[in-house]
């Protein structure tokens, strides 16, 4: 009985998906990508900070004597900080400024982009690096943050139509907060759960035996 529940809740996630979520999810994504290849050729332009940045986070590391974090320890960090990440992207969509949740998708392609640009200028392997310290983790990252993005656009967007057209038709607060909350809680908590896992147990290993 439990599991016929789940079950249906899920169908009706995926159809809310088709429905709502689907164009800011594709639309967050094409522009994510560019977003990252402009940032990535934008990053030669400041060779020379990305440089004197990375030495000064080099030496923060070397004069510090903290222990190395224990993989569970990586994990739980990893989970809370996306845990409340995706759930501030949803929530400032409640915010009636048109577009908010987009900017935290930019900011994550962004990132990518100018990590991507420091490795080629610092003379990495980047290819290898990627594939090894990013991939594992990142193909399934994405997706809630995408995911995020979309359930706040679809707040955004109601809040919008609510303060300033005052339509009839747009839903009402406690269904966007009930909304949200299904979202969340279905789609982005196991998902951002899977990629923590992913990112402290198995892209570390890697990384330590192959970088």
């Amino acid at each position: 009985m439990c599991v016929d529940i789940i079950k249906e809740k899920f169908i009706m996630e995926y159809q809310f998906y088709k429905d709502f979520y689907k164009k800011s999810f594709l639309c967050v994504l094409t522009l994510g990508i560019l977003t990252a290849f402009v940032f990535f050729f934008l990053s030669f332009f400041f060779e020379d900070f990305i440089i004197q940045q990375a030495n000064n986070i080099a030496e923060q590391m070397v004069d510090g004597n903290k222990e190395e974090p224990t993989n569970v320890q990586k994990f739980l960090s990893i989970l809370l900080n996306n845990l409340f990440v995706g759930g501030m992207i949803i929530l400032c969509g409640f915010i009636p400024i048109y577009g908010l949740p987009f900017i935290y998708g930019f900011l994550s392609f962004a990132s990518v982009g100018i990590i991507t640009g420091y490795g080629v200028i610092m003379e990495h392997n980047i290819l290898q690096a990627m594939i090894i310290g990013f991939v594992p983790h990142a193909i399934i990252e994405i997706i809630p943050i995408l995911y995020s993005v979309a359930v706040g656009m679809y707040v955004n967007k109601n809040m919008i139509y609510k303060v300033f057209f005052r339509k009839k038709k747009s839903v009402k607060t406690k269904e966007l907060l009930k909304r949200g909350t299904t979202s969340y809680m279905l789609i982005i908590i196991p998902l951002f759960f899977l990629s923590a896992l992913v990112e402290a147990f198995i892209t570390s290993r890697l990384v330590d035996i192959y970088l």
